[in-house]
């Protein structure tokens, strides 16, 4: 039997299994309870808050031979059973990313007016339709406005923002909300016991922390994370970059007490350790955000004010993470923090920079074998732009690194530091892999979307990303200069498959 994901085993087959979407689960029921389904409808939110499957749902429902009580899929009949498992000829799904042009829907424009094949209707699911040209929406315009009584359309989007206002006004929107910690860690505690594996609560609690209010991930870091039917705190805090408690605790005292040393030697550790400088602070901001709430309660101006400093000042360093230096941003904010840098008379940012570089340098204890001395660790700043930089090979070459460090995906974020850009032409970027494992993970459903959201973000300006595998040639070749050298070192397949499975060689 073919062994499937636990995100799409576990995916909601009826609408009392969706999780953490109440209102739009409701919304639902009712319209099918009154006899009044909208033709079109437009789900929108982030990634893995059950938009697609919610689609799934509406059209199980639609098609569905045995409704209980009005609304509820039964699961049991042809059409359920099909609809599940992809093979419903009549549920047509469209990746808009991926056809987005006026030529796509012309051809559903031709084909809708023909009767369902063998169900009731036929469901259109059009994701990531923010995605689609301005001709094709336009295109879209007039069967969106008067569809056939047999048609029925349902439009995802993370980006509702990008839709013209036409397309909505024909919609019933529904906007999906992050999904709670105490959701999530429900859900996966309810997945653990049906799969048998024995996971700490503790653990669960972290990743729901982790994925920001996404199920999908969720599910994919539990079964990504358990090893021999276990998840335990300690795996997924190393595996995830998550800093304990007691270490964000820490580095919340040594601010608060203007302790310059004790914070830096805390970045410090965390370098070494290999931890993820984003998510330290990201998690660390959360830490403040809380202490901030209690501080208004308790009515405590002097902390609030204090707390509030320093989330402004750890925000501005989360957008100047720089992937070589990744610990600096921190290191410039700690010593902003507990050193009164504010009370200087206004220089030049450059200016500003250099006198803070010359104080960067922190004393760190030397593990047990030489106690007596210390390792000075001195951090050069370099100066990060904050204007929109030029769209060109060699500044895309020179910034990948930022691009790759932004990604919040783990498994894209690690295949992207398997291949590199190496070519521009116009608005289109080709990305060289060595291996279509990574290849194909980065145009997985979301991944090619949210790198180019990250290079747009960073660039100021839309690119289309495209991927090429890099081949091996066994002749020699007298290489011709260039003026962008090849961006993937030649390997052999030998070192090739070690790098993709993690292996190694045994003599």
């Amino acid at each position: 039997m073919e062994e499937i994901s636990l995100y799409r085993k576990y995916r909601p087959h009826n609408f009392d299994n969706l999780v953490g979407q109440d209102h739009v689960k409701i919304t639902l029921m009712n319209a099918f309870k009154s006899g009044h389904v909208s033709h079109a409808y437009l789900f929108t939110g982030p990634r893995g808050t059950g938009k697609t499957s919610t689609a799934r749902l509406l059209a199980k429902a639609l098609n569905c031979q045995n409704l209980k009580d009005s609304f509820e899929p039964c699961g049991e009949c042809e059409f359920c059973k099909e609809i599940g498992e992809g093979r419903l000829i009549d549920l047509i799904e469209i990746d808009a990313a991926s056809n987005r042009g006026i030529d796509e829907v012309r051809d559903l424009k031709e084909k809708i007016n023909f009767a369902p094949t063998r169900s009731k209707v036929k469901v259109y699911i059009i994701d990531e339709v923010h995605m689609m040209t301005k001709e094709a929406f336009n295109a879209l315009l007039k069967t969106l406005e008067e569809p056939p009584a047999h048609a029925y359309f349902i439009l995802a989007t993370t980006e509702a923002h990008k839709i013209p206002e036409t397309i909505i006004s024909r919609c019933q929107r529904f906007d999906f909300k992050r999904i709670t910690t105490k959701a999530l860690m429900t859900r996966l505690s309810y997945i653990s016991q049906l799969e048998g594996i024995t996971a700490d609560d503790r653990a669960l609690e972290a990743i729901s922390k982790y994925v920001n209010g996404g199920l999908r991930d969720a599910i994919g870091l539990l079964e990504q994370l358990t090893l021999d039917n276990k998840l335990d705190l300690e795996r997924v805090q190393e595996l995830l970059g998550i800093s304990g408690l007691s270490l964000l605790e820490n580095m919340y005292e040594a601010l608060m007490k203007n302790q310059t040393k004790g914070a830096l030697s805390i970045i410090n550790e965390l370098h070494i350790q290999g931890s993820d400088f984003r998510q330290f602070s990201h998690e660390f901001v959360d830490l403040l955000r809380n202490k901030m709430l209690e501080a208004v309660v308790a009515e405590d101006r002097r902390s609030l004010a204090r707390l509030i400093k320093m989330i402004e000042v750890l925000q501005k360093a989360q957008q100047r993470l720089d992937a070589d230096i990744p610990q600096l941003a921190l290191e410039i904010a700690v010593i902003e923090l507990t050193n009164n840098l504010e009370e200087f008379q206004p220089v030049k940012v450059e200016q500003k920079v250099a006198e803070v570089e010359k104080v960067v340098a922190v004393a760190v204890t030397v593990p047990q074998e030489r106690p007596h001395q210390a390792i000075v660790k001195t951090t050069t700043v370099e100066n990060v732009p904050n204007v929109p930089i030029d769209l060109t090979m060699a500044n895309i070459l020179q910034n990948w690194p930022r691009v790759v460090e932004r990604i919040k995906t783990p498994s894209l974020r690690n295949s992207l530091k398997n291949g590199k850009p190496v070519s521009l032409d116009g608005a289109e970027l080709t990305l060289q892999f060595a291996t279509n494992f990574h290849k194909d993970k980065v145009f997985e459903s979301g991944h090619r979307v949210e790198l180019e959201g990250v290079i747009q973000e960073i660039f100021k300006h839309a690119v289309k990303v495209t991927a090429l595998v890099k081949t091996v040639e066994i002749k020699s070749v007298v290489e011709d200069e260039v003026e962008v050298q090849p961006v993937i070192a030649d390997s052999s397949s030998v070192e090739d498959a070690l790098e993709m499975f993690g292996g190694k060689v045994v003599e």
